[in-house]
């Protein structure tokens, strides 16, 4: 599992909300107005980050992902060869490494690869069509 953005912000997000329900029990126990409503506003808060948290973990998994460059050497001519550099990317399946051919060097800049190869992820996870 790499370390991504979607990944950093998953763990924070998650850490608030054990605290924010550490919180809301202790609101709970207390027999104040003033804290029924606290407590409220921090449920809302608490779902909507779970919320968050679901749509982050979507995320994250198709940033998990690593896009490299292979080189190709093939004879062309008799004692004559070319190097052909494709882009492939790679992530795991459960226990299995998925390796998968994204396309040439010269037609795919790496942003352009990274693009298509999580397009190509989201399609084999099946959540984009």
């Amino acid at each position: 599992m790499h370390t991504t953005e979607s990944r950093k912000m998953l763990k924070d997000l998650k850490r608030m909300t054990g605290i924010e329900m550490m919180v809301l029990e202790n609101l709970t126990l207390l027999d104040i107005v003033e804290a029924r409503d606290l407590a409220i506003k921090l449920e809302r808060s608490i779902i909507e980050k779970k919320d968050a948290i679901r749509v982050l973990k979507v995320q994250a998994r198709l940033e998990d992902l690593s896009v490299y460059c292979v080189k190709m050497e093939k004879v062309v001519r008799k004692g004559k060869t070319k190097i052909y550099t494709y882009w492939y990317a790679s992530w795991r399946d459960g226990r299995k490494v998925k390796n998968v051919y994204i396309g040439s060097t010269n037609n795919l800049s790496y942003i352009e690869a990274l693009a298509k190869a999580r397009r190509l992820k989201a399609t084999f996870l099946g959540l984009e069509a």
